[in-house]
């Protein structure tokens, strides 16, 4: 499964020439500061109270730090599980050049969090001339900022970001590669410079991602923004370059276009419109429920293999409620975005959860496939009595030596329903996602492809 192993952000820095550059051009506001009593994260230096002029009255200040403890301001609006961190432009506007659309986005009901950069965050002025964008304290700004968005009830976020914080952006993405639920679900990075090492690290990353440029921006040319979209593991079907006319300007500059400013906030909207995390745009989706043991990043390479297939895919977490209810809700959703046929495919636990879902779920599922699902839940609930009800066809697949019964199961499944249940058995004792990447992987992907196809 190795082969199947495959976002973001921005704000203007010193140029790789060495001038120093504008501040954005338009109606940016300028950051000012009052007294107040904003939470300080622990082990921060409180700072001043940050606000911006004509932020909106319910905005909430905060006062932010990263892990190595250097503080930074930030201000949120809305509340929710739809978040947008907005990452800003070097210059003195600071986080206050992104109050005009960040009110924009917070009045669409979105759940929206603008931060400035730590004061040590220098761009490619830093010690380590190599660190893209605003250098490693950026990055981990980023990555705070985003931990924090979640915790305040963000359950999906994209992150957005103009020139130097786009690049920012893209590096905290690219070291978040693997924590599907702490890291942004998808990118906007509009004019990213300052790239550094980024380049050839971009191989890890592989959210959807929405980046612009203008054609002869003076700061980043065209040609390297394409060699970085290029190197971008992200699958082609849900990453976009837009290369726009020389007039565009820069950073968040490219938002003063209405046509490309409304592109940028439906792809916002899109990738947030379930509160679960969705790849893909296919007509056909395929809705993954994870083990026990694992979350949605276990799925990531795998998801990426579906995206390429032409599916749309969504991942999600359990919650401390009925899964099979929740999964129920997560079709619901999905079914509310487009039409077209929808599996489901689970992994252990999931896979049990997949099957229970399935008989009740209105109108029915397509099909469901299920890699090493047991005889029960650890409710005491009898999954073949579930099974027995099914209106669809389903894939068992288990491995001849799973430790946990799951090749037991899979006979009594296809027992009760021989009609609609086919059994897949494999050497070895890989049990849930281990099929997919053991030495059963290319085996198993490839039947799990063509069953789905068939349906």
């Amino acid at each position: 499964m190795a082969g199947l192993l495959a976002l973001a952000v921005g704000g203007c820095s010193a140029s790789s020439a060495g001038g120093s550059r504008p501040a954005a051009s338009g109606s940016a506001s300028t950051l000012t500061s009052s007294s107040g009593s904003a939470r300080p994260s622990d082990g921060a230096t409180p700072t001043p109270t940050p606000t911006c002029a004509g932020q909106p009255a319910g905005a909430r200040a905060l006062n932010l730090s990263t892990s190595d403890g250097a503080a930074f301001a930030g201000l949120e609006l809305g509340t929710g599980p739809k978040g947008v961190l907005l990452v800003p432009e070097a210059g003195r506007s600071g986080m206050c050049g992104w109050m005009s659309y960040a009110t924009e986005l917070a009045a669409k009901g979105l759940h929206v969090m603008l931060i400035g950069m730590p004061g040590s965050a220098t761009g490619s002025g830093s010690a380590d001339a190599s660190a893209p964008g605003f250098g490693d304290t950026g990055v981990q700004a980023v990555v705070s900022a985003l931990g924090r968005l979640r915790s305040d009830g963000a359950t999906a976020v994209v992150a957005v970001g103009a020139s130097a914080g786009a690049s920012t952006a893209l590096a905290a993405a690219e070291s978040t590669a693997d924590e599907v639920e702490s890291g942004a679900s998808a990118v906007v990075a509009l004019s990213a410079d300052e790239l550094g090492d980024l380049p050839s690290k971009a191989s890890t990353i592989h959210v959807p991602t929405l980046m612009a440029v203008a054609d002869g921006d003076r700061y980043i040319s065209a040609d390297d923004e394409r060699k970085l979209f290029d190197a971008l593991a992200t699958p082609a079907v849900i990453k976009t370059l837009d290369v726009l006319p020389a007039s565009s300007g820069h950073g968040w500059d490219l938002l003063a276009d209405q046509g490309f400013k409304d592109k940028v906030t439906t792809f916002i909207t899109a990738q947030l419109a379930t509160g679960y995390t969705v790849w893909g745009a296919g007509p056909r989706t395929v809705v993954l429920s994870n083990q026990s043991d694992e979350s949605q990043a276990a799925w990531q390479a795998y998801a990426d293999h579906l995206v390429a297939e032409g599916y749309r895919v969504a991942m999600w977490d359990y919650g401390i409620g009925d899964p099979a209810a929740a999964l129920g809700d997560v079709v619901k959703a999905l079914r509310a975005q487009q039409d077209g046929p929808i599996f489901l495919l689970g992994a252990s636990k999931g896979a049990k959860v997949s099957l229970i879902a399935a008989t009740s779920i209105t109108p029915p599922v397509t099909a469901v496939v299920t890699l090493s699902a047991e005889s029960g839940m650890a409710s005491g609930v009898d999954v073949a009595s579930y099974v027995k009800r099914l209106t669809c066809p389903a894939l068992v697949l288990t491995a001849e030596k799973d430790g946990w019964g799951s090749a037991d199961a899979a006979k009594t499944f296809q027992a009760v329903l021989p009609n609609l249940v086919r059994t897949l058995i494999y050497p070895g004792a890989d049990h849930g996602t281990a099929l997919l990447y053991g030495a059963n992987g290319p085996k198993s992907i490839a039947d799990i492809d063509a069953f789905l196809k068939a349906h």
